[in-house]
């Protein structure tokens, strides 16, 4: 063979000619990767951003480039065979593409190539293995022309679910049949009515029935899924008596199909889609329906290009029998309409005049219900009698009806013998067969540049399909982080206010890097640690999230928010500089939240916060080597976060920073919260009309340990509550979570935890001879109010003088009567409205979520149990008493200010030491009982112990340290 010469060769690559499919799956592959090589090498970054790789340095960023320039060469190999349809090429590159995914595995497992990029290399490669497999394969069958290579991929579809899957047609399954005459209408348009006579002076047969197959449904969901109508046809001349024509003649006979529903295919598959309520279908009943043919149609020798529909007439309204309403009655009205001769209608209308009306031009009449094997008659849709159908849907049923005859059972008893057949066999079969040959008709002539603009249409609406598909389920995600344990999932699992309120977490890392002016330390790069959040050892502040943050991932969004353990889990050092040991279920004893809060409203007045400055930050902190906790933001997130994400953030924080004007944030400080003024400003309170006694309800966070043995007790300081579950799902609000989003079974995981979570023993040095004798004491001046040492801390029934868990009245205990004041009787009732809607006579019976119904208006304060008593400092209900050893001191004699927020552990006065401004380099909270809500009176005189001498005193210190 001579060898041809390079301008041969050139002309070849140029021209294409001759160019089989093989090679042309082999140079579409070649395309795809010469621009995914091109793209690496030249904007490296941009496959950075769009894959979520991690931040590469210049020399890996070479590699990047030099991995880019060998797929780009690769590429344009694949593009110059694949247009030579080099046959030996293509088979090395069946043997070769297969292994690209293994090879990518590989270097995938071995951290050489990171994931997304591995995976889109192998999406490439098998797919176009698949592709240049599926062209081989109908070459050496000689099939390759067999029709356009999408129309055919469409047809291997349809027979794959007709004879593996469904054993019977895909679509209209099953119906009835029948037979009749048709005559001419004898429209006045001479061309219509010559389209008219070749319908005319034969026979018709018909099919009428449903499009899904419902056979061995239950009824109730037959008639509950949407299905559309439909009518089949074949008009034909018969050569004898009663012939019924189960085979057409080709160009003698005509086949016309024709659905209710909608007069183009795409809007008959969004009203299925939707329910099938438009349109006017009726999927109950056959005739008060309009049938559409989908397609259009050239009659009178191409003169004329019109729409086809049928319309049955059912007879005179006086005589119509009421509309059934299920599948049988659906059908016996069809059996009624055979028995009255019902016609139907053959109507036209120009492709050209959409707002012309539909023309008769023909009717058929239904003279008899005929029975013949289903299986084995089929409608084909192509011309016949003059009537030409052509476009788009035409082409395709001419690859797709065929394939589907040829996979599925040539007769009844056939498809009978196949319902026991396994699903491999059916398989075996399919695959055996060769590719049924297209339809006769020619292909509607479509001009290059059609074919480019479907081509483009095709391509966009891919797109569309899939970028919808991926929204749709990333816009539907949502996925929580979980921990094994119950501890960490108290410490960090959410309960679901992340899904309204989270922060998104790059917004979140970067916010006290952009404003470490507004932090009470004023020091970038230690995360929150100065509002005294914990960070357990072997965290980066900057990056990880403190002890009360939970992280959810919604909508493809990493989002983070506070959870039960922000205010219920503290520290405690043993001297200055110590390490800390964590405590779930006590306290915050270091955490201010009026601290956080102030610095949310005053950062969203800075002209700092804004998406460049933001996203810059982000990127900075993203760029800097760290332990990854949240994957960099992939594009469209990036997208979200500049032009939407914070300017909502802000927006919103700029109206609760309105709503909160009334409280000054700054005034509780570390450990406590103004518990209830806060809901008032989410539920609308005009708070400038309130009365100043409600403005200062600043409280301790209390422990939450053992709350099983608290159920059926007063809660809340106030004892304002009796439902352990209304308590917690209340508390649920400050961590974001309301009836919308609350995640009732994370949330219920946290509340079963509690409901026996003991606090830790007292670690340091007890005097057990006095802490017996203190026992004494404690069950003379103590025990009826607080209760037992041990859970359940009450007899049961309750004993006369035991009190634990009910409220005293404010003028018997005498303590600070702020609180109490600040929650009304109004936010009481306006409480009873949270979660409305889960009513248990609705049938939510389950703790979350329910109504509130237990919420009340009372004159005092709980009597709580004293559990872990050690470790609650500060001491009353307001935190106004440093240690326990001042609380048996008369008001009068009890520190009057002392700082808060420390740690360190005072053994000796059983409580957090509190005389120093300042502990390890954190500057304390002054708190001066002088200001209002902190009173430290109350509480005091012979009942209360407050008389004891220092010794009996001590004796009750030391067995107070026992619980």
């Amino acid at each position: 063979m001579a060898t041809p010469t390079l301008s041969e060769m050139f002309h070849r690559v140029c021209n294409r000619d001759g160019q089989t499919r093989v090679g042309r799956t082999v140079e579409i592959f070649g395309w795809l990767d010469l621009v995914l090589g091109l793209i690496i090498l030249i904007a490296p970054a941009l496959v950075e951003l769009l894959l979520s790789l991690p931040a590469y340095t210049v020399q890996s960023e070479n590699y990047l480039r030099l991995a880019g320039l060998l797929v780009a060469g690769l590429g344009t190999l694949y593009v110059v065979s694949g247009r030579l349809s080099s046959q030996k090429f293509a088979f090395a590159s069946l043997l070769d593409r297969p292994l690209v995914p293994a090879i990518m595995a590989i270097l995938w497992y071995r951290d050489i190539l990171p994931g997304s990029l591995a995976l889109a290399f192998s999406v490439i490669d098998f797919g176009g293995f698949l592709w240049t497999l599926s062209a081989w394969r109908a070459a050496a069958r000689g099939t390759e022309g067999a029709g356009h290579p999408p129309f055919r991929a469409v047809a291997g579809f349809f027979g794959f679910v007709s004879g593996v899957v469904r054993n019977a047609r895909t679509f209209h399954p099953d119906g009835r049949t029948f037979r009749g005459p048709a005559r001419s209408l004898q429209p006045s348009d001479p061309g219509l009515a010559r389209a008219a006579a070749k319908l005319a002076g034969g026979t018709i047969l018909l099919r009428i029935g449903m499009g899904l197959m419902k056979r061995g449904w239950p009824r109730w969901l037959a008639d509950l899924v949407p299905d559309a109508p439909s009518i089949a046809t074949r008009f034909y001349s018969a050569t004898g008596p009663g012939e019924v024509r189960v085979d057409r003649h080709p160009g003698e006979d005509l086949d016309l199909l024709c659905t209710a529903g909608g007069d183009r295919l795409w809007k008959l598959l969004v009203n299925l889609a939707t329910g099938g309520r438009m349109f006017g279908l009726r999927k109950f009943d056959y005739f008060p329906n309009v049938y559409f043919a989908q397609v259009p149609y050239r009659v009178d020798d191409g003169q004329l290009d019109v729409w086809i529909r049928f319309v049955p007439d059912f007879g005179p309204s006086d005589s119509t029998p009421a509309s059934p309403s299920d599948g049988v009655a659906r059908e016996e009205r069809l059996t009624q309409a055979v028995a009255r001769h019902t016609v139907i209608r053959i109507e036209a209308q120009p492709v050209t005049g959409a707002r012309k009306p539909f023309v008769p031009i023909a009717e058929m009449r239904l003279e008899e219900e005929i029975r013949i094997d289903q299986e084995a008659l089929h409608f084909d849709p192509v011309a016949g009698r003059g009537f030409v159908p052509h476009g788009f849907l035409t082409d395709l049923r001419r690859s797709v009806y065929p394939a589907s005859v040829q996979s599925r059972p040539a007769s009844e008893q056939e498809r009978a013998r196949r319902e026991n057949e396994s699903f491999v066999k059916r398989l075996a079969r399919y695959l055996r067969q060769t590719p049924a040959p297209v339809l006769e008709g020619v292909v509607s002539p479509v001009p290059r540049w059609r074919r480019w603009r479907r081509a483009a249409c095709l391509l966009v609406l891919a797109m569309a399909l899939f970028s919808g598909l991926y929204l749709a389920v990333r816009l539907t995600s949502d996925h929580p982080v979980d921990y094994a344990a119950d501890v960490d999932h108290f410490k960090h699992g959410s309960t679901g206010g992340e899904r309204m309120s989270g922060f998104p977490y790059w917004i979140w890392a970067a916010l006290p890097e952009l404003f470490p002016e507004y932090l009470p330390d004023k020091t970038a790069g230690r995360g929150y640690a100065s509002f005294g959040l914990i960070y357990e050892p072997g965290t980066d502040p900057r990056y990880d999230l403190p002890v009360g943050m939970s992280r959810r991932n919604v909508q493809g969004i990493d989002r983070v928010f506070l959870n039960c353990a922000v205010c219920h889990t503290g520290t405690v050092r043993d001297a200055p500089g110590a390490p800390p040991r964590v405590i779930a279920g006590m306290p915050a004893n270091t955490f201010d939240l009026g601290a956080f809060t102030q610095f949310l409203m005053d950062i969203s007045l800075s002209e700092k916060f804004s998406a460049p400055l933001l996203l810059a930050q982000i990127r900075k902190m993203e760029d800097t080597p760290h332990r990854e906790v949240v994957k960099r933001d992939d594009l469209l997130n990036r997208l979200l976060l500049r032009y939407l994400a914070v300017s909502l953030m802000r927006d919103r924080l700029l109206m609760i920073r309105e709503r909160l004007l009334f409280i000054d944030p700054k005034s509780a400080g570390p450990g406590r919260v103004d518990t209830f003024n806060n809901p008032k400003a989410l539920l609308n309170f005009p708070m400038r009309y309130a009365d100043p006694k409600e403005l200062h309800g600043n409280v301790d966070f209390p422990s939450v340990w053992n709350q099983g043995p608290r159920k059926g007790m007063q809660l809340h300081w106030d004892g304002n509550n009796t439902s352990v579950d209304e308590r917690n799902l209340s508390a649920a609000f400050g961590t974001g979570a309301y009836p919308p989003t609350l995640d009732a079974e994370r949330v219920l995981r946290t509340a079963k935890y509690l409901e026996t979570a003991q606090p830790p023993p007292y670690p340091y040095h007890i005097d057990q001879t006095l802490a017996a004798h203190g026992a004494r004491l404690y069950a003379r001046y103590c025990a009826s109010c607080h209760g037992t040492r041990e859970p359940p801390f009450r007899h049961n029934p309750a004993q006369a003088d035991e009190y634990v868990g009910t409220v005293v009245p404010i003028d018997r205990i005498g303590t600070d009567r702020h609180r109490l004041d600040s929650y009304t009787w109004t936010l009481a009732v306006n409480q009873g409205a949270l979660y409305a809607g889960y009513e248990k006579d609705w049938g939510f019976t389950a703790p979350y979520p329910q109504r509130f119904t237990h919420f009340r208006k009372t004159f005092g304060y709980a009597n709580a149990p004293l559990d872990g008593i050690w470790l609650r400092a500060p001491y009353l209900h307001n935190g106004s008493v440093p240690n326990l050893r001042e609380l048996l001191k008369p008001a009068a004699a009890r520190t009057k200010i002392f700082y808060r927020g420390g740690d360190v552990y005072d053994p000796v006065n059983v409580g957090f030491v509190w005389n120093l401004p300042a502990e390890n380099g954190r500057a304390l909270f002054r708190f001066d009982t002088t200001r209002p809500g902190n009173g430290n009176g109350g509480h005091e005189g012979p009942a209360y112990g407050t008389d004891l001498t220092p010794e009996q005193k001590q004796a009750l210190l030391e067995y107070l340290k026992t619980f």
